[in-house]
């Protein structure tokens, strides 16, 4: 036995176990940058202590390692003792080699699988458009004369006052940017406006700042969603961990993270009267 860096015996886990650093990134959707400032121990290079926290947790997962080593490595910032691992990098890359090719038999099965699926929902789908053709005439005659009817109504000036009204209290929200951040503007609060981030199958660290979320919170599919309110004239930062997978909503309305191409992204959101 003998101490180690952090950085060193992560780096020696992951290469004994046969794993790139693609291969890592794969498994804990940590960015590659990022895991080269782990094996590093670049810890300043990460967004703040929390992300190092979680990011060297998941990293200790992945490679079968004890977390709480590692964390209290990191928290006190001494070495690591733990034992001596012999690595001969030449053969864990004919280890990892041989495990590729031997997992390329599945997924040639499961492409013949999802070949075979497609092909039987498209032969579905033609079938039934091929049935449903034929326009139902009564429904056709009952859309028109709900259209005239309609018409009518939006001649009455009344009613006329009333959907102007109802158009001029509708909502809006309005997303700009790309990269790494986007701005985002509510318009035409009433009151306090709700905040509801939630994930599907992913793992996501997020913040909102200004709010009971400032300090961050985890979701995952076992903690799927939080929610949290902004007042008109406000303005907010949310952080948002993992974008792909993750749903930010203001007021039922899905905000556009789209443009957003990196795994981590900031969303600076105004809430407008």
């Amino acid at each position: 036995m003998r101490k180690k860096t952090i950085g060193e015996v992560l780096r020696l886990a992951r290469v004994n176990q046969g794993l790139s650093l693609e291969d890592l990134q794969q498994k804990t959707d940590i960015q590659l940058d990022l895991l080269e400032a782990l094996e590093a121990n670049d810890f300043d290079k990460l967004p703040s202590a929390f992300y190092a926290r979680s990011f060297l947790r998941k990293y200790a997962w992945a490679v079968d390692l004890d977390d709480k080593i590692i964390l209290d490595a990191y928290e006190s910032g001494s070495m690591v003792t733990y034992d001596e691992i012999d690595i001969d990098e030449e053969n864990a890359g004919r280890r990892r080699s041989s495990r590729q090719r031997a997992s390329y038999l599945p997924l040639f099965y499961f492409a013949l699988i999802s070949i075979a699926i497609i092909a039987f929902v498209t032969y579905y789908v033609w079938q039934y458009v091929s049935r449903n053709q034929t326009v139902d005439t009564a429904s056709t005659s009952y859309s028109v004369v709900q259209s005239e009817k309609s018409s009518e109504t939006s001649s009455n000036p009344s009613s006329q006052k009333d959907s102007s009204s109802s158009s001029s209290s509708n909502n809006a929200l309005t997303v700009s940017g790309s990269g790494q951040s986007l701005t985002a503007s509510y318009s035409g609060a009433k009151g306090p406006v709700t905040i509801k981030i939630s994930v599907t199958t992913v793992t996501s660290w997020i913040s909102v700042s200004g709010t009971d979320l400032a300090n961050g919170v985890v979701l995952s599919p076992e903690n799927t969603s939080v929610t949290t309110t902004l007042s008109p004239g406000s303005s907010t930062i949310i952080t948002l961990g993992v974008v792909e997978g993750t749903t930010v909503t203001v007021n039922n309305q899905v905000l556009n993270t789209s443009a957003i191409n990196t795994q981590m992204g900031t969303i600076t959101l105004t809430i407008n009267n």
